[in-house]
């Protein structure tokens, strides 16, 4: 369709942002100024569009390609790799994909998972252009690179080494074999997560089956003839889990979940033998040794060292924390008048219920009762505020707009402190579930910042909405979660410099999570709760006693649930490893012997998490351990410079600068030494999880 570099310039011109970066300059009302999408009413919409993406690609790459040697600068091969139509830098990649998590339309959703995989074959060729690696290299070795900025060389090592990583160094043969290899991975994927959003599995239960689950919850959810009808969808999901005292029924839930999900298991072992092959085709050992090689950890023997430290101080904890379980369990059948066998066991659904009872019990942590004083719409407003306060930045509520669904809000995000009246960038909120949407909570990056446009991210999540029976109330997890993703957005909005529009200005995987792990903190300091808090009824805060509870609870089970996340991270790694499992039965044995391994508890037969834990078919795969090194990490952050006051303004701008501002680009150890003041250590996580010691 692009045959020549004026038709190529007509396009660029058409996806031109809506509102430019300084809304103060334009004097731009930031509570009008929207972002650029035009969200498709059809699919046909959706592949036209993708097609024009995907074409303008092919002409952008020819255009360097075209640049005669002697003329090669960064202007003309450089930063036409950092910008539109690569990338997401171009509003028309998110509109045509973005919809397959979120449209209500099913048809909708196929055309742009469709669009999706278009894009990831488009990425797949652009990659393996030899034509366009040797102009890079021809501007490597020009005299022009020897005077490009440490920002621009940092761009220039990355996309050379990205062509390296990339498979330019096979034949043309085994170029082709690899290309295949990483298209049908996408597609894998895509099937993977289509399975999750699309999943309409429903039960339904007599109110007696619930025992033990808020009223309201319950009538939320009744049917005409009185039964609780019940998906696999968290907010159903995991009240059951928490609070149903009728054991037959979680376990009837738990096992129902874990055998949905369609061919997922056969997907995940397609997955992870396609990756092994890839990653050997380019001399690595394992897919595992391929993604960590670009990581902090280095290496799969590094990730498994760090592991096994983590597992030698956590496992005494994880043990004693089984025995308590165990020992809830039978005092609980006692007060039944039942009598459990001994050894007492411990079910898989049976230790969210009984660390809630436990909680209850001997902390007077009632998370219920805990409920009543986190209603959403408080709960939001608050955490914007204190977002607000603590980065320098102002947000304004944008009330007309162009959304895929009515529940959709959208913000734009300006400078307070260093550029007054700048606009940083926008973000959408969609928190409530609905059919066909994505099933868990994740930020999404939308859109990339550039000269000319601010990035723009939504979030995605499945918080309970309001209903008929009462406000929407949020468990405190709930509450740390929203928490958590919010550090997302801002870590995307803030990033500055247009490199980092740009996946090579990612940070790696395994420090990404840290700084929304370190605002997590904020969730349990008193002062917080207190502006956190407002019973849906009284209007009062969380009373200080149940403040303590809250506090003092924190770390109830931490062994158990930090050797779960071990066991996560392992059978991550396992699967991903030198040798994979190559058949269903293979996988089954790996899931049945890490389970008891490291979780402690039995696997139950015929149940396979692999179904639904959806980070290992996405970018997550070999790096899941990434949320407890950067846990490590974040924790070191907090204690060094917020534990004192973590309102402290000055600490809140250095964050900002230090640590979300510089995205990628850099080392990210002397990042966190300039922000910390010192090299990163373990001690301040060893102390903020209570069971571990040095």
């Amino acid at each position: 369709i692009f045959t020549d570099s004026a038709i190529l310039d007509r396009y660029l011109l058409s996806t031109s942002a809506l509102c430019i970066m300084d809304a103060k300059k334009m004097k731009m009302d930031p509570s009008v100024c929207i972002p650029p999408f035009q969200w498709p009413k059809t699919p046909e919409e959706i592949h036209t569009t993708a097609d024009e993406v995907v074409a303008a690609g092919h002409a952008n790459l020819d255009a360097i390609v075209a640049v005669p040697d002697a003329e090669v600068s960064c202007e003309n091969v450089l930063y036409p790799l950092m910008k539109a139509p690569n990338y997401k830098t171009n509003h028309k990649v998110c509109q045509s994909k973005f919809l397959q998590h979120c449209s209500t339309d099913p048809a909708i959703r196929e055309a742009a998972a469709s669009a999706g995989k278009k894009f990831a074959a488009f990425k797949v060729l652009a990659r393996g252009r030899k034509d366009v690696y040797a102009k890079v290299l021809k501007l490597r070795d020009s005299p022009a690179a020897k005077s490009l900025s440490d920002y621009d060389q940092h761009f220039l090592n990355s996309i050379i080494k990205d062509f390296e990583r990339s498979g330019l160094g096979l034949s043309a043969e085994k170029q082709k074999e690899f290309k295949d290899m990483l298209e049908e991975d996408s597609n894998v994927c895509s099937k993977y997560g289509q399975n999750l959003s699309s999943d309409k599995t429903t039960l339904l239960f007599n109110p007696e089956e619930l025992k033990g689950c808020p009223q309201g919850f319950l009538d939320a959810r009744k049917q005409d003839d009185g039964k609780i009808k019940l998906t696999l969808k968290y907010p159903d999901y995991i009240p059951v889990m928490q609070n149903c005292s009728v054991s037959e029924t979680r376990k009837k839930l738990f096992m129902t979940r874990e055998s949905a999900y369609g061919n997922n298991l056969e997907l995940v072992l397609q997955g992870i033998t396609l990756r092994k092959k890839i990653a050997s085709i380019l001399g690595h050992k394992s897919w595992a040794h391929f993604v960590t090689e670009t990581r902090m950890a280095q290496s799969p023997e590094k990730v498994a060292q760090f592991a096994s430290d983590i597992k030698s101080k956590a496992m005494p904890g994880a043990e004693s924390d089984l025995r308590d379980l165990a020992d809830m369990k039978k005092e609980l059948a006692k007060e039944n008048g039942e009598e459990l066998p001994e050894p007492v066991v411990v079910e898989k659904w049976d230790s969210s219920f009984l660390h809630q009872h436990r909680l209850k019990r001997n902390y007077g942590v009632d998370n219920e009762k805990v409920r009543e004083y986190f209603p959403l719409d408080h709960v939001v407003e608050v955490v914007l505020q204190i977002y607000q306060e603590l980065l320098g930045l102002k947000f304004y509520e944008i009330k007309e707009f162009e959304a895929w669904h009515p529940d959709v809000r959208l913000f734009s995000v300006v400078d307070q402190a260093e550029e007054p009246g700048k606009l940083m960038g926008h973000f959408y909120l969609d928190l409530h579930p609905r059919e066909g949407k994505y099933g868990h909570a994740a930020i999404f990056h939308l859109l990339k910042r550039t000269e000319t446009q601010a990035p723009v991210d939504c979030m995605l999540c499945n918080l309970p909405a309001a209903t008929e029976a009462g406000p929407a109330l949020l468990l405190h997890s709930n509450v740390v979660t929203f928490f958590h993703e919010f550090g997302h957005i801002m870590h995307g909005l803030c990033a500055e410099g247009v490199g980092n529009a740009t996946r090579l200005a990612k940070c790696p995987r395994d420090f990404v999570e840290a700084p929304s792990q370190m605002l997590e903190n904020w969730c349990w300091q008193p002062n917080v709760l207190k502006r956190l808090s407002k019973h849906y009824k009284s209007s009062e805060p969380l009373p200080e006693s149940l403040q303590a509870s809250l506090v003092a609870a924190k770390n109830v089970h931490e062994g158990i649930f930090m050797m779960r996340q071990i066991y996560l991270g392992t059978l991550d790694m396992t699967i991903h490893g030198e040798t994979p499992p190559t058949t269903l039965d293979e996988m089954q044995a790996v899931v049945d012997k890490l389970s008891k391994e490291l979780s402690l508890m039995e696997n139950p037969k015929g149940c396979n998490m692999l179904r639904n834990f959806g980070h290992l078919m996405n970018q997550y795969s070999a790096a899941y351990y990434g949320y407890l090194w950067a846990e490590v990490l974040s924790a070191d952050m907090f204690a060094s410079r917020f534990e004192a006051n973590c309102f402290d303004k000055e600490a809140g701008l250095d964050y900002r600068k230090k640590v979300l501002a510089v995205g990628g680009v850099g080392d990210i150890n002397e990042h966190l030494k300039s922000f910390i003041g010192r090299e990163p250590n373990r001690s301040a996580f060893l102390r903020s999880r209570g069971i571990l010691s040095e």
